[in-house]
C-alpha cells in the first residue's frame, strides 16, 4: 500500500513539472498614467493559451505588452500615454536588451508625461522574463532628453529609488508672480530636478515658496510658510499650508 501511495505521488509530481515546463506566465503587467494622482498606474493583461505556450519567445510578449499600452487601459481611473494611433514599427531582444522602435506619435508627450511614457515602458517590459533592459527608437532614431542628449540603456535600477520612488529628471515648470510696480501676474519659467515625477505638484509649490528669480518681482506667499500636504483627487489639488500663510499675508 506504502509502494501504491509513494508511486502516485512521484506520479503527481511529475505531471506538476511537466506541466508547469510546458507553459510560461498567464498574465504580465503594463502600466498606463493614474489620472488622478499623475502617477503609474498597474493593469494586469492574460496572454491567452497562445502566448503562455512552451516556446514561445519574449518577443512576442514584448510585442504584446507594447501593442497593449498602445490600446490604452482598461480601467476609467487611468490614461494613455501615447496615442492609439502610434505603431510599434520593431521589437527586437539581445543579449537580454529589448530595443523599441516606435512611430513618432511618441514624440507628442513632453515634460512629466514624456517621463511617465518611459518609465512605463521600462517597467512593463522589464517585468517581462528574458528582458533585463530597453533602448527607445523613435522612427529609429535614439530617444533623447530635453537637452538633446541620447537616453540610451533604461533599467528598472535607473528609473526605481528605494521605495518606488522615480530618478531624478529635469522639467521646465511655468510660475506667476506679482509684479513689484504694475501688481499685475507676471510669468517666470525655469528648469527644476523633479526628484520624483509623482509629486510634480510638490515641486511647484516648493518653488513658489521660494519666490521669483527676478528682482522687479514679488513673492505671494509670505516668508516662513511651509508645505504640510499636497493632494490631488478627481482632478483638484489640495495644498494644506502651515498657519504663516495667513497670519504673515500682506493685505491685498
Amino acid at each position: 500500500m506504502k509502494k501504491v501511495i509513494l508511486l502516485l505521488l512521484v506520479t503527481a509530481l511529475l505531471m506538476s513539472v511537466f506541466s508547469a515546463c510546458g507553459t510560461r506566465t498567464k498574465e504580465i503587467s503594463v502600466y498606463y498614467k493614474n489620472a488622478q494622482s499623475n502617477s503609474l498606474a498597474e493593469e494586469k493583461r492574460s496572454l491567452g493559451s497562445e502566448l503562455s505556450k512552451k516556446g514561445v519567445s519574449a518577443e512576442d510578449i514584448a510585442k504584446f505588452a507594447v501593442n497593449e499600452l498602445i490600446k490604452g487601459p482598461l480601467s476609467e481611473n487611468n490614461e494613455a500615454l501615447i496615442n492609439k494611433e502610434a505603431k510599434l514599427l520593431k521589437l527586437e531582444i539581445k543579449d537580454r536588451v529589448a530595443t523599441v522602435n516606435i512611430s513618432s506619435h511618441y514624440e507628442e508627450k513632453t515634460g512629466v508625461d514624456e517621463l511617465l511614457l518611459r518609465f512605463a515602458l521600462v517597467k512593463t517590459l522589464c517585468s517581462i522574463e528574458g528582458i533585463d533592459a530597453i533602448v527607445i527608437l523613435v522612427e529609429g532614431k535614439p530617444l533623447t532628453d530635453n537637452t538633446g542628449k541620447e537616453v540610451g540603456l533604461l533599467k528598472l535600477s535607473d528609473i526605481v529609488a528605494p521605495g518606488e520612488e522615480l530618478i531624478k529628471e529635469e522639467a521646465v515648470i511655468v510660475l506667476y508672480f506679482p509684479d513689484n510696480e504694475e501688481g499685475k501676474l507676471k510669468r517666470e519659467e525655469r528648469t527644476v530636478e523633479v526628484q520624483n515625477a509623482l509629486s510634480l505638484e510638490k515641486t511647484v509649490i516648493n518653488e513658489l515658496i521660494k519666490g521669483p528669480a527676478k528682482k522687479e518681482l514679488s513673492s505671494s506667499i509670505p516668508a516662513g510658510t511651509k508645505l504640510l500636504g499636497i493632494e490631488t483627487k478627481d482632478s483638484v489639488c489640495f495644498v494644506n499650508f502651515s498657519n504663516e500663510f495667513v497670519s504673515k499675508a500682506n493685505s491685498g
